[in-house]
């Protein structure tokens, strides 16, 4: 299995635990995709990876985690392809969403 497979793997297996309720297992899987996508150089994978994980943590309750990961997920973005990418707005309406629950 190639790198880029492996990565789509373990993404998929993550959300795959989060839609079914399993957050320890998505935040495993997930985690591992994340590191992965970085060593292979593919940042936008990496950041769409890293908005699941805000996702994850949001619904866990620990805003200040998904708020890490949704920031880092944008950082990403707007290096690799600036913020007029599709996933930049996606990401910014989690953010945005988050702060206005969590009354931050």
């Amino acid at each position: 299995m190639s790198t880029a497979e492996k990565i789509v793997f373990l993404d998929q297996n993550g959300r795959d635990a989060f839609s079914h309720g399993r957050y320890e297992d998505a935040l495993y899987y997930l985690g591992m995709a994340a590191d992965r996508a970085r060593l292979a150089g593919t940042p936008l994978q990496e950041a769409d990876i890293r908005n699941t994980i805000g996702l994850v943590f949001r619904d866990l309750g620990n805003p200040a985690q998904a708020e890490i990961h949704f920031k880092l997920a944008l950082s990403l973005i707007e290096k690799k392809a600036g913020d007029d990418a599709p996933l930049y707005s996606v990401v910014t309406a989690n953010l945005r969403d988050l702060r206005q629950a969590a009354g931050m």
